[in-house]
């Protein structure tokens, strides 16, 4: 396994996979370590994740450095990705009580309750965009409830999966509670199968969520998918052009574009439409591409090689089935940037039969769709196999939100990009999968709902 600069193209460091028996034995030590945890005092897994907190803001930088060089997002964003996972671990410690609270309810019982346990070890598979928030976002608050946590990250950002595991060790989860694995596809199924493992959250995508749900299937565990997502972002003829435009391009260039809920749809109104085109290109055009470890970037590489050619052969096929390309498409011609994986962003027109509406754009393209009627936004908004997140941008917040409350998706933004909060659920619909990460929703999802029954 490799960690691969995406600015320069080179290799960092070459890891070995676990092997089998290896692998075994984490399983077996998570096991270990998940019959003392649970029975932990609340107060002292408070103090930890108080601490965890402590440990990330204090590691930041480092930690950050390590995700720029084997990622590739700028390093600004990188930090907030560290913060934002300190800023989830203390709500955590906040919330723990609420997480875990009895639920009284009146029945003919002399006493009835819901009470909320934890199942055991969970297996937690985080992509290579957001590979250190995406895992504190569901393990953080899994461990909180008294489960142990197996985490696997992308194959292509081990040294972060690696600073994680640290963070989790320095805050006093160092018995086993918190285990990174630094293993192949192909072991997965050795894992979701094993006895010991309880349950498995997998972020990713569509095809790839299909496949670890499959397992989750075979072998009856709880499973929890936020997978691919095509967001819509509707501008109703009345909306704020200028807010728009920057909604628009702060979502779909955040992190290359490399984001599921950031918008990749955009349907506008044809009163406004040429305008806000104009307003676009101008945008984008000023958005400073280069070195991710330079303050001044604000869009660095796409992740991988692999990305950056599937970003050109999705763009190749739009154009090929009838979009117009209105701007952008190509590398940057620039010496310093040619052996990394960059693209300058793409802005194209198109009918909601192109490639480009029908699949996930994972990268910088902007799809531009017209509409007439506010019936026929809501039909192209919801024309998709997807249903994570959703924006739509009017000066009428009420217009807006009735408008939105009919598009089929985990999220609506009115006036504002998708994001996720710990306080909020996160998730999706349709092929964007189910479960709930975040909020009291997300905390509960890997908990034994126990009915407590006590009769007269």
């Amino acid at each position: 396994m490799k960690s691969i600069n995406p600015h320069t193209g080179r290799v960092i460091e070459e890891f070995k996979p676990l092997s089998n028996e290896e692998l075994i034995q984490k399983i077996e030590r998570s096991w270990e370590a998940f019959q003392s945890h649970r029975k932990s005092d609340i107060n002292v897994r408070k103090e930890k994740f108080l601490k965890l907190s402590k440990v990330l803001l204090e590691n930041a930088p480092k930690y950050a450095e390590v995700i720029t060089s084997e990622m590739g997002k700028p390093y600004q964003e990188s930090i907030a990705e560290v913060q934002k996972a300190a800023k989830h671990c203390e709500y955590c410690a906040n919330n723990l009580e609420m997480f875990l609270a009895e639920e009284h309810v009146p029945t003919d019982a002399k006493k009835s309750f819901v009470e909320y346990q934890p199942i055991g070890p969970v297996f937690f598979i985080a992509p290579f965009n957001f590979p250190f928030w995406l895992v504190f976002k569901g393990a953080a608050p899994a461990l909180a409830v008294g489960n142990t946590i197996l985490s696997k990250v992308a194959s292509s950002c081990p040294r972060t999966g690696m600073c994680v595991e640290e963070a989790f060790k320095l805050a006093g989860f160092d018995q086993g509670e918190f285990q990174f694995l630094l293993t192949t596809q192909e072991q997965s199924e050795i894992i979701i199968g094993h006895k010991y493992v309880r349950g498995v959250s997998f972020t990713g995508s569509t095809k790839g969520g299909s496949t670890i749900a499959s397992l989750a299937g075979k072998y009856c565990k709880k499973s929890i998918m936020e997978l691919g997502g095509s967001d819509p972002l509707v501008v109703m003829k009345d909306a704020d052009l200028d807010i728009a435009v920057n909604v628009a391009v702060s979502s779909r260039l955040r992190n290359a574009g490399q984001v599921c809920s950031c918008a990749k749809r955009f349907i506008i109104d044809e009163s406004v439409y040429d305008e806000f085109v104009s307003k676009l290109i101008e945008k984008v055009k000023s958005v400073k591409i280069g070195d991710p470890m330079k303050k001044d970037t604000k869009l660095g590489p796409l992740a991988a090689k692999r990305v950056l050619e599937g970003v050109q052969h999705q763009l190749k096929e739009g154009l090929k089935a009838g979009g117009k390309l209105l701007y952008g498409g190509e590398k940057p011609d620039l010496e310093e940037l040619k052996n990394g994986y960059y693209f300058i962003p793409a802005i194209v027109e198109v009918d909601e039969k192109n490639p480009l509406v029908q699949e996930e754009t994972f990268g910088p393209i902007f799809a531009l769709l017209k509409y007439r009627t506010e019936e026929e936004a809501l039909r192209l908004a919801n024309n998709t196999q997807y249903g994570l997140g959703s924006i739509v941008i009017s000066k009428d917040e009420e217009r807006a939100l009735q408008f939105g409350r009919n598009i089929e998706a985990g999220a609506l933004f009115i006036n504002n990009l998708t994001k996720s909060d710990s306080k909020m659920p996160s998730g999706g619909v349709k092929e964007s999968g189910y479960g709930r990460e975040c909020g009291v929703h997300g905390a509960r999802e890997f908990t034994n709902v126990k009915t407590v029954w006590v009769g007269k």
